[in-house]
Formats: structure tokens, C-alpha cells, sequence
């Protein structure tokens, strides 16, 4: 996979989040190197990027697993 950051001439959806980049915004492309005809666009900065850490199950307690008897 090459990536690199480009300047849209045309509009084109976010993979990522799905929402749509406008034609001048800079974004970043990826292409695979062994199918070239497969790109996929992504904002700089998405929107909808995952966090980091997944959320904490509020009534789930050391007690409740199943895994430590």
C-alpha cells in the first residue's frame, strides 16, 4: 500500500466516517500497489476516528467474569 496526501479536483467520500470532502480539500489517498485501481480516501483528520480505549462497561464487575473462578 502507498499513501500520499493530495488536493482533491473532484469530490469524493471519506472511507473512514463517510462523509463527503469537498473539491480543493487535502486529504489522503491510498492505493494498493498490486490492484492500483483500488484507492481509498481519507480526511487528514477524520471525524470519525476511533478512540484509543474502548468504553468501560458500567454494570460489569470483577465478580460478574466467568474467567477467574
Amino acid at each position: 500500500m502507498s499513501e500520499k496526501i493530495i488536493t482533491l479536483n473532484s469530490p469524493q467520500y471519506c472511507d473512514i466516517c463517510g462523509r463527503r470532502m469537498g473539491i480543493g480539500e487535502r486529504c489522503r489517498i491510498i492505493r494498493d500497489d498490486f490492484m492500483p485501481y483500488i484507492r481509498f480516501f481519507e480526511h487528514l483528520h477524520c471525524p470519525a476516528e476511533a478512540p484509543s480505549k474502548p468504553a468501560a462497561y458500567p454494570g460489569r464487575t470483577q465478580q460478574s467474569c466467568f474467567c477467574n473462578p
